[in-house]
């Protein structure tokens, strides 16, 4: 009989907030007023319109109530083995708006410097319905070392399915996805029947001795 342990599993989670339906209503209105105010920037995203960094600022309450929820949720799923458990850090936010067109996308690529990062959608635009496209695309950090040698050759999931590479996840309005900075991700071209709006978050760890915490 063989044994068989799946080890070092990368940490996804999906959550919501409470009273989702009346958040979203807010950071959609904050978003379409800082939209008409900045020609925004270009990053990962193809096509579309991507807001500066700094929503934690313009995005009003909701912006809080957001950003707040995402350190909760990251903060519930960590441990501080410092001794004593004494706080060691604090976190600094990073948050943008992400508005996409149907046919646009976000290519592949990872956030540097950040330590957890999520994406939470107010208005999927449609890309919550089968075939409209626009999933979350996480790849496998080992990617493309399994391929390298023998392409069709993969080793079996814990369900004894072929071990995908990549894992697509269909955005929900009012959901948040959280996962570890480093993980590389794209999102699949939109072709829902109205924009797509989403909210990128970054979680920063900052030295608590440089920023105590209150208390």
């Amino acid at each position: 009989m063989t044994e068989r342990l799946n080890l070092f599993a990368t940490p996804i989670l999906k959550a919501s907030p409470p009273d989702a339906e009346a958040l979203n209503a807010e950071l959609l209105e904050a978003i379409s007023v800082q939209r008409s105010k900045h020609p925004g920037i270009q990053r990962s995203n193809i096509g579309g319109w991507h807001s500066d960094t700094d929503m934690a600022a313009w995005g009003g309450e909701a912006g809080h109530t957001l950003a707040d929820f995402a350190v909760n949720t990251a903060s519930s799923h960590m441990v501080d083995m410092a001794p004593g458990g004494k706080r060691q850090f604090t976190w600094s936010i990073e948050m943008w708006a992400n508005v996409t067109p149907p046919g646009c996308s976000n290519q592949l690529h990872c956030h540097p410097a950040a330590y957890w990062s999520g994406v939470y959608y107010p208005d999927p635009g449609g890309s919550e319905i089968e075939g409209n496209g626009g999933e979350l695309l996480l790849e496998d950090p080992r990617y493309p070392m399994a391929y390298m040698t023998v392409p069709e050759l993969l080793l079996r999931d814990e369900n004894s399915d072929p071990m995908q590479s990549q894992f697509a996840l269909r955005p929900v309005a009012g959901h948040i996805v959280m996962f570890p900075s480093w993980l590389r991700h794209s999102v699949r071209p939109h072709e829902g029947d109205r924009d797509r709006v989403s909210i990128a978050v970054n979680l920063m760890l900052i030295s608590s001795e440089q920023h105590p915490t209150p208390g």
